[in-house]
């Protein structure tokens, strides 16, 4: 089993860039968690709106100042409980997406801290040779 575990440790630190490029990858990083964190922000607005437009719809058909036929009151309904549970939907889906994003960002600061040690070894290392 050594060898595999060899193995998925290479293809591991293979996976990673250059310590010459710590800068660049640093920037990049910082880009791509920007735009998951615009994702998310925009998510967890549909999410809110979709049951804050299920849950008017229930004020509407239970406290509106008109009154209504069978079918708009059965229209109402069941479009209150479609953009609600639509609203849960999302909001689970925000959830799951928010811990993704949270471990990505763990990932990365690990492998920063990777090219750090590795860009420290490579200067500890040269003026010995």
């Amino acid at each position: 089993m050594a060898p595999q575990t060899n193995d998925l440790r290479e293809r591991l630190l293979a996976a990673l860039p250059r310590s010459e490029n710590r800068a660049a990858y640093r920037e990049e990083t910082v880009t791509l968690l920007a735009k998951h964190a615009r994702a998310l922000r925009w998510d967890k607005f549909t999410a809110n709106t979709l049951a804050f437009l299920g849950v008017a719809l229930v004020f509407l058909w239970n406290h509106g100042p008109w009154r209504l036929g069978t079918s708009a009151l059965i229209w109402l309904q069941v479009m209150s409980a479609v953009f609600f549970f639509l609203g849960v939907i999302y909001s689970v889906r925000y959830e799951i997406y928010a811990s993704q994003v949270v471990t990505l960002k763990e990932i990365k600061q690990v492998q920063l801290q990777i090219l750090e040690l590795q860009a420290t070894v490579q200067k500890a290392d040269a003026p010995s040779r």
